[in-house]
């Protein structure tokens, strides 16, 4: 019995020491007047009350082990990497202290490669600008610099007067190598070496596409009364024999010069050599100058014209030849014409370095300015008088002086003109203008060299060729 009053008053001193420790951790319960007055002070108070953390230990970056022996077995650190990792170095990016530092250095690095480079380069463009300007037409370029997105800087376009006074005299440079002419123009004279003589030499007129070639050819066959070699025989090709044919007012042979399989039957007839055929036309410059040879080679003429001009001048040509009526129907603009499978793609380019398909390349723009600069008498639509001074030089060696051919020739030459269109022209900087650039980015520096021979080759035309 005693026994049992012990037990119980024991259990009840342990169950009012359990109380008191709460009331030390725990708010006394307020009054229901204090609860109605502060519920939400009350709510506050323990919202804010927290357990305390067992068994936390802080550190500082600067406390962590830094080997394996100080770490023991705790290898998962305060910032997430391992003492290998820190003994590795693999953490410095993540190490909030280093990472500044880091940064900078990468920084530092950058912009010391980057001056270097810039300065190099300075120095760089600085010689090869020095060395332009007494090499004309040079491109001093290394191989892997081939880019053909800046095609227009590996070869270099004369601009001093020194260079266009000695442009006849330096050839076309590409990779620090001279171009050389292909051998199939071998049946071409060279102008500035080999002076033009009618008993020698027949005229070869390389035909372009609207820059005043028809005008030329109707100068040369209907006021001057040469006899031509040209597409005006395709209607009177046949037999095994060269014949001069009489009609429209000209003479002609009857040969097709107009595609490569008439030029090769005319080739076979002896065209080239045959006494009668004092001038020769054809679009085809390699199969053209197939039929001459070293006897008896040809004197290349040809006119220029700027080529988004002359593009701009085919598409309205274009539009009133029925031949084309159903192709150019949708074609009402330039811009449209631009855009379309029928324009034109670096002609004189292709023309001039054979090559008339595929993609261009530098090497091919150089092979065309080099066969210009050696074997091309230049005339420039642009320059209308003087470019029929130089040439009446080369067909009065043949043709007869009478007030008729003159009257015939200013006809023809200036106000009357063979394929005459008006048309509006097309603004530099507009959308068909850069379309028309990027079709005929070669064409442009290309006649921008011609333009340079035309100047540099006065120098023939100073004396009459018969005084040569």
């Amino acid at each position: 019995m005693l026994s049992e009053v012990r037990l119980e008053s024991s259990h009840d001193d342990d169950v009012q020491q359990q109380q008191e420790e709460q009331q030390q951790h725990w708010p006394k319960k307020s009054s229901s007047a204090e609860s109605a007055i502060m519920p939400r002070v009350n709510k506050a108070r323990a919202a804010t009350l927290k357990r305390p953390r067992r068994k936390v230990v802080k550190r500082t970056i600067d406390s962590l082990p830094l080997t394996e022996e100080e770490a023991g077995d705790d290898t998962e650190l305060l910032l997430g990497f391992s003492v290998k990792q820190r003994k590795s170095g693999h953490h410095l990016i993540r190490d909030p202290h280093r990472a500044p530092k880091v940064a900078l250095a990468f920084f530092l690095l950058v912009c010391s490669i980057g001056g270097y480079q810039g300065f190099n380069d300075y120095w760089s463009n600085r010689a090869i600008l020095s060395s332009s300007s007494s090499i004309s037409n040079e491109a001093d370029v290394s191989e892997e610099a081939f880019d053909l997105e800046h095609r227009e800087t590996l070869l270099h376009v004369p601009t001093s007067e020194t260079d266009i006074s000695n442009i006849e005299d330096t050839p076309v440079v590409l990779f620090n190598e001279n171009i050389e002419v292909p051998w199939q123009l071998s049946g071409l004279a060279n102008v500035f070496e080999e002076p033009y003589d009618p008993e020698k030499n027949k005229l070869y007129l390389w035909t372009i596409p609207r820059c005043g070639s028809t005008s030329i050819r109707r100068i040369a066959s209907h006021c001057l009364g040469l006899t031509m070699a040209s597409e005006a025989g395709k209607g009177d090709v046949g037999g095994d024999s060269l014949q001069v044919v009489e009609g429209n007012g000209m003479k002609y042979v009857n040969v097709d010069m107009s595609n490569p399989n008439g030029i090769a039957h005319a080739k076979e007839l002896g065209v080239g050599g045959w006494n009668k055929v004092d001038m020769v036309s054809s679009s085809y410059l390699y199969d053209g100058a197939g039929i001459f040879d070293p006897e008896h080679k040809g004197y290349m003429i040809a006119m220029f014209r700027h080529p988004i001009e002359r593009a701009v001048s085919l598409f309205y040509n274009l539009k009133s030849n029925k031949a084309y009526a159903e192709q150019m129907v949708t074609l009402s603009t330039v811009e449209q014409y631009s855009r379309s499978s029928l324009v034109e793609n670096n002609w004189m380019t292709r023309f001039l370095s054979n090559s008339l398909s595929g993609e261009l390349t530098p090497e091919h723009e150089a092979i065309a300015k080099e066969v210009l600069r050696t074997k091309c008498i230049i005339g420039l639509l642009q320059e209308k008088a003087e470019s029929m001074r130089r040439l009446e030089m080369l067909f009065d060696v043949k043709a007869e002086k009478s007030q008729r051919r003159y009257d015939c020739q200013e006809k023809l030459w200036y106000w009357d003109w063979p394929g005459k269109n008006r048309h509006e022209q097309v603004l530099e900087g507009s959308e068909a203008w850069n379309r028309l650039y990027e079709q005929n980015s070669f064409d442009i520096r290309l006649y921008e060299y011609a333009r340079e021979l035309f100047k540099a080759q006065g120098k023939l035309f100073q004396t009459s060729v018969t005084e040569e």
